[in-house]
């Protein structure tokens, strides 16, 4: 067992015991007549699970239309979609007020023929129907877990343990219709404003899948036929967070056994200027290094990614501006995740990201701007419309052997509705164009980098809890 995880589960296996004794002990100066009296109990009510129950039904429907210039084959990177995700979450009260479980199911519907892979419907990756592979609609049970919680007020140590999501250190679970999952644990224990915590798992499903698979070295964690994948026993990473008013700094150390170790670092702070002006600072900053038993890679290089924005908040409008700069020679396109891809992980904090790329490729410096209004300051309140722009240099393509310049616009516009019967319903349409300068380039055998692409999702959603 590495000494992350040793530390990990003796640090967190410590601190509720600590707690609790804390919360028991009688001092010493304490001459109270209850001073060692019997113990006595108030009744609970193990009913709790169901009668402080919450369940949640949803329902999205997610349109995509996706047209990718990639000369060879042709169109490869193409994605239409027309699809409905349904769900159900059940989150049970607390027996004793400590002890609970969870467990959602989700159904994703095809409604089309389609195209493409669309990262939220099944792929079945050895249909030959489509190169590549097929989309189809698939229904799971996607999440299932025992959680138990010190204080009802969420201080003290808390757990989950199952197949769940998992979010701490530089382990994380987004997703993008419904969760990913683990099949592991994560431990926290919170003490005002301070969060310390540990994550495990050694299976993963994603989105565009039906079952929990175990981690791999291989991209598609050993799916098709033939694949030579080797196993990554466990990821797992430790997480610190400290959230006060305004601000918050978390930090994270992460491995995937024999593949991969990970650091990473974000801290933000807002500063409430005249009147309901605000000015707030993210800064980011990731690292990371293969491990050559189970990658391959021979010398393995440090890799990072840094970035970090400034935005200004005033009468609706919030104006923002961003720096970033990425260096992953081994990678190419900086893999933020504990194995090589199909894992989540906690990349949320990059703050120069479009829609249609990540801009995090080797040697990439990229700027990026960006302006949102809220339309509530007009009387129309839920009515946000949103425009960025990304601009970068020096992302080297090894194919081509040039440095390119990636361009990316993005336009949003969305609606939630605010009152009635079908409040927190809500639509959402999302244009975006990338320019790639040739970094989709390739030499027949081998391809890199990204094609210039024109890109419009439309997603809708609504849910009621009961």
């Amino acid at each position: 067992m590495p000494k992350l995880t040793k530390l990990a589960l003796l640090l967190l296996s410590a601190l509720p015991c600590a707690a609790m004794a804390a919360e028991d002990a009688i001092p010493a100066n304490d001459t109270s007549p209850t001073q060692g009296a019997p113990a006595t109990f108030e009744p609970v009510d193990v009913y709790d699970l169901i009668t402080k129950s919450e369940t949640t039904v949803s329902a999205i429907y997610y349109g995509r239309n996706r047209q990718a210039d990639w000369s060879a084959p042709p169109n490869r990177d193409d994605i239409t979609v027309n699809a409905l995700n349904l769900g159900l979450n059940f989150r049970s009260g607390y027996a004793w007020n400590k002890l609970g479980f969870d467990a959602a199911a989700h159904a994703a519907l095809r409604l089309d023929n389609g195209k493409g892979w669309s990262e939220v419907l099944y792929h079945d990756i050895n249909d030959s129907t489509q190169p590549g592979g097929m989309d189809k609609s698939s229904a799971v049970l996607s999440q299932a877990a025992l959680k138990f919680r010190q204080h009802e007020d969420g201080q003290g140590f808390s757990a989950r343990a199952g197949y769940t999501p998992i979010g701490i250190g530089t382990l994380g679970t987004s997703g993008g219709l419904q969760s990913h999952a683990y099949r592991g644990v994560e431990m926290k224990y919170k003490f005002g404003d301070f969060e310390v915590g540990y994550g495990w798992a050694d299976q993963f499903r994603n989105e565009w899948d039906t079952r929990f698979r175990d981690m791999s070295n291989s991209w598609e964690q050993g799916r098709s036929n033939g694949s030579a994948a080797k196993r990554v026993d466990y990821v797992n990473s430790l997480g610190f967070r400290y959230a006060p008013k305004n601000g918050f700094v978390d930090f994270g150390i992460g491995e995937g056994k024999d593949y991969r170790r990970n650091a990473q670092i974000a801290g933000s702070y807002s500063w409430q200027l005249n009147g309901d002006d605000k000015l707030t600072a993210t800064g980011y900053y990731f690292t990371a290094k293969y491990q050559t038993q189970l990658s391959g890679i021979q010398n393995p290089k440090n890799e990072y990614h840094t970035s970090g924005s400034l935005s200004y908040a005033t009468n609706g409008w919030t104006l923002m501006g961003g720096l970033g700069y990425t260096k992953a020679p081994d990678s190419g396109e900086l893999n933020f995740r504990l194995t090589p891809w199909g894992n989540s992980d906690n990349r949320n904090f990059i703050q120069t990201w479009g829609q249609l790329d990540d801009f995090v490729w080797n040697g990439m410096t990229v700027y990026k701007v960006g302006v949102n209004y809220d339309f509530a300051k007009q009387g129309i309140p839920g009515l946000t419309v949103g425009l960025s722009g990304n601009y970068s240099t020096g992302a080297k393509n090894p194919v081509s052997n040039r440095s390119h310049t990636l361009r990316e616009v993005d336009f949003s516009v969305g609606y939630t509705v605010q009152s009635g019967p079908l409040k927190g319903a809500s639509i959402g349409v999302y244009p975006a164009w990338l320019r790639t300068d040739g970094f989709g380039a390739n030499n027949g055998v081998a391809s890199y980098g990204k094609s210039d692409r024109n890109d419009v999702k439309v997603i809708a959603s609504y849910s009621k809890t009961f």
